[in-house]
This record gives C-alpha cells, structure tokens and sequence, in this order.
C-alpha cells in the first residue's frame, strides 16, 4: 500500500440508518472506508481489512470477481487538531464486494444490490420516456422501499432495535415508527 493521500470525508448516506464514509481524492476519484462497506455488506467491521491482510480463500475468491485489492490510505484534516486516516477501496472494489456478499447470501448485501439496481433501472426508464429525473429524496425512499421489501422478518429481528429505529420513515406504520413492529411475538 502507498503512502497515505490527503482526502475529502463526506457521509455517504443511502437512507438514515444506512452509510458509509466517502471519500474523494484529489484526482476527483470517489473511494469507500473499508470498515463501513463491511458494515454495509453484514459482515463485522474488521472484515474486508482482516480478510485482506490474511489472503486465503475469500481474496482468491473475490479476485475472481475482478477484485484489484488496490486499497488506498487516505487522511483527512478534522476542523481542529491532528488528521484520521482511513483504509478505502475504490467505487468498483465496492461493488464486487456486494456482489460477492450477495452470492455468499449476505442478507444486507442482497437488499443493497437490490436497491442500487432499482435506482439505476429507474433512472435508465424516466430518461427513456423523457420524464425527469427523481430528486435525491424521491431516489433515496425508492431506494428504502426496495431494501426494506428485500429484508426478511427473521433479518429484521437480527437487527439492533436502534437500527431498526433508524430506517423506519415519517409516514411508516405506527408499530414500525417505533421499533416495535414485532411486539406481537415477543415474550415478556
């Protein structure tokens, strides 16, 4: 790995409850921290960069998937004080990641791959009937809607309740508003 690059770090937020940290070289090249596409993907926060540094059977596999395992250190400078670094892979790594979490039936991974496509296939459509555009807002609940039909109830209660907190929308069924959509089924 190269010596770090000064970056940009901007939030890069899906919908509230789901993001990964950006980031933008001075190339004008966009990378992902390796610890949130972990995250992302379901898998713990150490995985890409524990299964990098070990190699075996999950790099050889991801390679197979046109994984260049080229990850990049970048710093950034914080308002006051010292720079953070961050470890990040590039937008294609990323997605060959999903792809790869997604084969390997990563529950989080399908939902995201899911929603991604049925963003891009909605913007490929309206352009083609000449309608405009969504706005960001209108991308990002389409893009809810999608990831949320795509994530099983058993998926649902592996959750953290704050999670699930998170990614319930204004508008969401009372029960869901709170978290307690399954309060029927607990036992107390």
């Amino acid at each position: 790995m190269s010596e770090p690059i000064r970056a940009e770090r901007a939030t890069v937020r899906f919908f509230d409850g789901l993001e990964v940290d950006g980031y933008r070289l001075p190339s004008g090249e966009f990378r992902v921290g390796i610890t949130g596409a972990s995250r992302v993907l379901g898998y713990a926060n150490n995985w890409l960069g524990r299964a990098m540094k070990r190699g075996g059977n999950t790099v050889k596999t991801l390679r197979g998937y046109g994984f260049t395992e080229k990850n990049q250190k970048v710093v950034t400078q914080p308002i006051r004080g010292g720079g953070s670094e961050a470890e990040t892979i590039s937008l294609e790594d990323f997605n060959r990641l999903i792809l790869y979490a997604a084969s390997n039936k990563k529950q989080a991974a399908i939902a995201l791959q899911l929603s991604l496509t049925q963003v891009a296939l909605n913007d490929f459509f309206r352009d083609a009937f000449d309608e405009p555009p969504l706005s960001i807002t209108e991308k990002r609940r389409l893009f809810y809607e999608t990831y949320a039909a795509a994530i099983s109830p058993e998926d649902w209660r592996k959750m953290d309740r704050e999670d699930i907190l998170k990614l319930a929308l204004p508008g969401d069924e009372p029960h869901l508003l709170w978290g307690i959509w399954n309060a029927w089924n607990r036992e107390d």
